[in-house]
């Protein structure tokens, strides 16, 4: 014979619990289950002693019996769709009730609740919900609202014990706010696992938004019958006031010292934000009056949350805009996008509170407050593998498949704005190692009992503290809008450079198309004019060689030029260099290579920067070359090199024909359109100037131009410090 296994005890089997169709309710009132014609389909076992009458299945209320307000009450009911729901007050056989009715799942539901003699009235408790309203507008802290509201619930309802909960993106719940009698412990900023309210648990906080409990120890009243004669389903009771609950519920209350409660939803953006939770010492149940009261209460908080909520995610999307608008006109006012995006002081890392950032592109990090090159190769690894991903985030990073994570960073948020490129921002925060303070270990214990093994709620809830480590502050959902703001910007970006690299491919076509013609028909007809002749042999390799470097040199810049149009800047390996003997050596090479041009040189002795030598003359030659092809024949250039506190200065001075203002502000662009008209530089691609200010940029410093009469001046402006 087959034998079924038996399925493994675990929280699942609490969260698979049907505690909306629990199939009985709590004994302080009673329950009528009426089909779309008024018929009862069933009854609680208690009806006849809650309220003196009994009705059976398959029959019409008396109306005689339950008087013409409930009647008026059914007639309401009957004629309504889901999710109506009413009371009323009515006294049966000289006791007074209050019948709260509620239709769902075309089922209309009467439950009679009888009224305590010391119970106030609607208007009483009206009157003493509109003054708590009143004082809780006037909050503008979310804390400190939530501390006003359950120091006056408890003084409107007496219980002894009332406490605001809100649950953490962990779906933990934390107590934030706390009002209870004097010897009692405080629960206050104790943490509650998310295990205490399963799934089906929180929807109905939603749909449901009071819960009470009258006594703990009640022994539940079975609905006769307990099943729809028609469907052969259990009832659904989520609306139901008198639902029976969960008996895990109850014993998980019991073990706190607790025998009657009452829970309100605070219910912001369609989620469950918190709870306020009533706990009393004795048994206490709460008039339907006063627990409406209590809701109203409770929707304006939720309200008044939502609000102060959205208006400091309001505040912080606006400074946050504020500040990418900043970062994004540099960004398109740069050449180098990554250098633009993690720059100093305006970056990425004032846009979210973070630990550090990085920018990713095309196997390049810049990282700012650290050096992350290592865990964005990490994250690199991991977010890639999905082709499709654009956002990605974590509070508890653990590492790649391939190398785990002892960076000490666990958050990563981390955008997608260049596929092609592989470029990615990221943002970090380090791990928070915290003591939380738990309500009792949050565990719960496997024991046996008449229906099997099943999860029992802890026995203590004396505070267990733990230490959770290789968590960092998680993500908010504001967070997570401002990042993808700044991709979607991004993207934008760099389609639209992608749309002017397209354009300068097609020019440079063009121009290359003219200006490699030459030295390669000049390579040509030399190498075809080769003989055994050595003096003329000498002569076409030095032709050769001539039209090969220039060849050489238009290579190279193109693809400087293409590098920097693509938003990769300029690569720089600094180190600590004597700028003086630089300058010295360069100018000597000019001179050697060209004995027609006077330079004249006052250079500082022993000025020392961290520069990247090889790119440093890279701009020195550049600016000399300007000068020779530019600048007045016959009359010297003078160059300089002098340091100006923290900074060292870098100046080429010649004389030249008067330059436009418009042609002035465009010098520094590539293909320049008048670049072509020098006759003593008719090769010249235009873009020397244009790759000497994306070296300058890339060392923190910037090139500059400056025109008095007939004398131009490019400086270059650089910190000594890295």
């Amino acid at each position: 014979m087959a034998i079924n296994p038996v399925p493994p005890v675990s929280l699942a089997n609490c969260e698979d619990e049907p505690i909306h169709r629990p199939g009985a309710i709590q004994p302080h009132g009673a329950l009528i289950a009426l089909d779309a014609e008024g018929r009862v389909l069933s009854r609680s076992a208690n009806l006849m002693a809650t309220i003196g009458l009994d009705v059976l299945p398959g029959s019409t209320p008396d109306g005689e019996l339950l008087g013409g307000d409930v009647l008026a009450l059914i007639a309401e009911g009957l004629a309504s769709s889901d999710h109506w729901a009413n009371s009323v007050e009515s006294v049966l056989l000289g006791r007074l009730f209050d019948v709260v009715a509620h239709r769902h799942l075309q089922i209309l539901y009467l439950e009679f609740e009888p009224r305590r003699t010391a119970s106030g009235s609607f208007s009483q408790f009206a009157l003493y919900a509109q003054r708590i309203i009143s004082q809780m507008q006037n909050r503008h802290d979310i804390d400190a609202l939530l501390s006003r509201v359950t120091q006056e619930i408890r003084n409107m309802t007496g219980y002894d014990r009332v406490m605001a909960y809100r649950f953490r993106p962990d779906l933990s719940g934390e107590v934030i706010a706390e009002a209870h009698r004097e010897d009692l412990e405080s629960y206050l900023g104790q943490r509650y696992p998310a295990s205490d309210i399963p799934a089906q648990a929180r929807l109905l906080y939603i749909l449901n938004p009071i819960r009470l409990i009258a006594d703990v120890t009640y022994a539940p009243a079975p609905l006769i019958p307990s099943l729809d004669p028609r469907t052969g389903q259990p009832f659904d009771l989520s609306f139901s006031t008198l639902r029976s609950v969960s008996p895990i519920h109850c014993e998980y209350l019991t073990n706190m010292g607790v025998r009657a409660s009452m829970s309100v939803s605070i219910v912001v953006g369609g989620k469950l934000w918190g709870l306020f939770s009533c706990h009393h010492m004795s048994p206490k149940t709460m008039a339907h009056p006063l627990r409406m009261s209590f809701q109203v209460i409770s929707q304006v908080c939720s309200a008044l949350v939502e609000r102060l909520e959205h208006n400091l995610a309001t505040q912080t999307l606006k400074q946050a805009s504020d500040q990418q608008q900043k970062l994004m006109t540099l960004a398109r006012d740069s050449e180098d996008l990554v250098s633009a995006l993690a720059g100093d002081p305006d970056n990425i890392a004032s846009l979210i509170p973070c630990d550090g950032a990085a920018v990713v592109m095309s196997g390049r990090t810049q990282s700012i407050g650290g050096h992350f090159d290592a865990l964005c190769r990490q994250v690199l690894e991991h977010v890639e593998q999905d082709p499709n991903l654009e956002v990605f985030h974590t509070e508890h990073w653990q590492g790649s498949a391939s190398e785990r994570n002892t960076s000490g960073y666990c958050g990563i948020l981390a955008v997608r704005f260049h596929r092609q490129e592989s470029g990615w921002v990221m943002w970090l925060r380090k791990e928070e190692i915290n003591n939380v303070r738990w309500g009792g270990k949050p565990e719960k214990i496997i024991k046996v009992g008449p229906s099997g093994a099943r999860l029992t709620p802890r026995g203590s809830f004396e505070a267990w503290e733990e230490v959770v480590r290789g968590r960092s502050a998680s993500w908010g959902d504001t967070d997570i809008a401002i990042a993808e703001k700044l991709r979607r910007d991004l993207v934008e970006l760099c389609l639209s450079r992608a749309s002017e690299i397209d354009g300068m491919r097609q020019r440079l076509i063009a121009m290359l198309g003219h200006d490699l013609r030459n030295p390669l028909q000049s390579i040509s007809m030399a190498a075809a004019m080769l003989s055994s002749n050595e003096t003329r042999d000498t002569e076409l390799r030095k032709h050769i060689s001539h039209s090969s470097g220039r060849m050489e040199r238009l290579i190279s810049q193109i693809l400087e030029m293409s590098r920097l149009q693509s938003g990769l800047g300029i690569m720089v390996n600094r180190v600590d260099t004597d700028l003086s003997t630089l300058v010295e050596s360069i100018v000597h090479e000019t001179a050697v290579a060209f004995p027609g041009l006077t330079i004249e040189a006052r250079i500082e002795p022993d000025v020392r920067a961290m520069v990247d030598p090889d790119r440093y003359a890279q701009v020195i030659t550049n600016l000399l070359g300007n000068a020779r092809y530019h600048g007045t024949p016959d009359t010297p250039v003078l160059i300089s090199l002098s340091t100006e506190q923290q900074n060292t200065r870098l100046s080429v001075l010649n004389q030249t024909t008067p330059v436009a203002p418009e042609r002035l502000a465009t010098l520094f662009q590539p293909f320049k359109p008048h670049s072509a008209e020098n006759l003593r530089n008719k090769n010249g691609l235009g873009i020397g100037l244009y790759i000497s200010q994306a070296i300058a940029v890339a060392h923190s410093g910037n090139l500059s131009v400056e025109q008095n009469g007939n004398v131009i001046t490019f400086s270059m402006v650089q910190p000594v410090e890295a």
